[in-house]
Order: structure tokens, then C-alpha cells, then sequence
């Protein structure tokens, strides 16, 4: 006999698909399958508590540390720190070489506050896989929320210098550098971002391409207004972001960035 679902899987996201599912579990309520199957279809349709209560009938069939897991990251999605960290205690217990439980039960602690639980979980992560990015960013990100700037550089860096660093990685060393009052260190990271990221060097492109001499109005050109507001004596938070606008459509957006991040720093004081 051919297995329904089979077909299912390359329909469109539509009420249809979910009717076989449910028809064919109505009619083989004992395939685990199935129920994993109806779990992620109601996933994928945000219906978080009905898929929960999928993957729990599946699991009420055979347990195994993937469907918990599941059911934890579910749990995540709702915001239910408390049930979701039950559930992957649960599946540590079947298999406690599956990092991405740690990783989400690290988590879940730290959106409650435990912090150092939290910080349990991810170096359990990094003892075993010390270049996992994930592990690192969020260990990073937690001792940034500490205070403890120069614990969470230390990981950035690390992270840095792995093929996994990603622009998003670039944007937290450079919040994390601004944050700790290096400016200048942290225009140079979002300068690496502009340099690597290719949306950036597309939008780059595009601003090339503008005729400078058609955004000159009665206050003057580019340049003439670049140059009357670097003039000023005193630099204000609106002055600076006015040089960095000028310099953004000028072309020269590494000075955009420079005067971005200074004004950042004038609303910061």
C-alpha cells in the first residue's frame, strides 16, 4: 500500500495537506511517522500548541531525544523558558552528546536570568566543540550583558578569526567594542562589514553611481557642505550625522561611517 504522506510532502503549504495527514493518522493511529510529520506541517503553520501535542503523541509511541528537543525548541518559540527546559533536561538523559540541546537549554537560562546556568550550558558546548560559533557568540553575548566586556572580546575574537565569522558576528564585536568606549575599533569592524558584506557593496555601488551635482541646492554642493560643517567649532550630534550623510552620497563611506559611530557616541553621553 502506498503511504499518502509520501505525496503530501511536495504539495504547496495549504489546508490540504494537513486533511491527509490527519486522515491517515485517523486510519493508522499507531505510525510515529505521521504524527512527526503532522507536528512539522503545524509548525510551519504556527500553530505551536497543536504541533507540541503531535510530537508528544509521537513520542508517546517511541521517546527519542530529537522529537523532546523539538517539542523544547517549540516551547522556546512560545516563550515558555520554564517547560522548555524540563523537556531538554529530558533529552540530555537519552543522548548528552547532542550540543544543540545544550545550546538552547543555555538559552532558556538566559532569558530567565540564570546566567550562570546559562554559562554552563555553552561552555558544555565549547569542552567538546570549542569552534562551535553559536556556542561562542551567545557565551559572548552573555558575559557582555554581565559587564564583562573584556571576557566577551576575547570570544569575538575568537570567533573572528574562524571561517564561520560571520557579518553578524562583525556587528555584535562592533556593538560590544562601541559599548566598552572603543570607538575607533569599532568603526573598523563595521568597515570590514561594509568591505565583506555583499548587500553592502551592492548599496556602495549604487551610491557611486549618483551624480554628485545633482544633490547641490541653495546651501551648495556636497563638498561645500561636507566642508562648512567639518568647520564648525563644535560638533553636535545633528552636525555629525549630517557629515556622515554627506559623505555617504560623496562616495566615501568609510568617513560616513567614522562620523556615524562618533554621533552614536555624542547620544551615548
Amino acid at each position: 500500500m502506498l503511504n499518502p504522506l509520501k505525496k503530501s510532502l511536495s504539495d504547496p503549504y495549504d489546508n490540504e495537506r494537513l486533511i491527509r495527514i490527519v486522515d491517515y493518522i485517523r486510519h493508522n493511529p499507531y505510525d510515529r511517522d505521521a504524527y512527526i510529520e503532522l507536528a512539522v506541517k503545524l509548525t510551519e503553520m504556527k500553530r505551536f500548541d497543536q504541533a507540541i501535542k503531535s510530537f508528544n503523541k509521537a513520542n508517546a509511541l517511541k521517546e527519542d531525544y530529537i522529537t523532546l528537543y523539538n517539542i523544547g525548541c517549540l516551547y522556546y518559540k512560545k516563550s515558555d523558558y520554564k517547560n522548555a527546559i524540563l523537556v531538554l533536561e529530558k533529552s540530555k538523559l537519552i543522548n548528552s552528546r547532542f550540543h544543540m540541546n545544550f545550546l538552547l537549554t543555555g538559552l532558556c537560562y538566559g532569558r530567565l536570568n540564570n546566567f550562570k546556568a546559562a554559562e554552563s550550558n555553552f561552555i558544555n558546548v565549547l569542552m567538546t566543540n570549542p569552534d562551535n560559533s553559536t556556542a561562542l557568540t551567545s557565551l559572548a553575548v552573555l558575559y557582555h550583558n554581565q559587564g564583562r566586556v573584556e571576557d566577551s572580546l576575547k570570544l569575538i575574537n575568537r570567533l573572528s578569526g574562524l571561517k564561520s565569522g560571520s557579518d553578524a558576528v562583525k556587528k555584535i564585536k562592533s556593538e560590544i567594542l562601541f559599548n566598552s568606549g572603543k570607538t575607533a575599533e569599532s568603526a573598523t569592524e563595521m568597515k570590514q562589514i561594509k568591505n565583506s558584506s555583499e548587500k553592502f557593496r551592492d548599496f556602495n555601488d549604487y551610491v557611486k553611481t549618483i551624480p554628485v551635482a545633482i544633490l547641490k541646492d541653495k546651501y551648495g554642493s556636497v563638498e561645500e557642505k561636507i566642508q562648512k560643517l567639518e568647520d564648525t567649532p563644535s560638533k553636535t550630534r545633528d552636525n555629525l550625522i549630517s557629515l556622515s550623510l554627506c559623505h555617504l552620497f560623496s562616495g566615501n563611506t568609510d568617513s560616513a561611517i567614522d562620523y556615524l559611530i562618533e554621533a552614536r557616541s555624542c547620544a551615548a553621553v
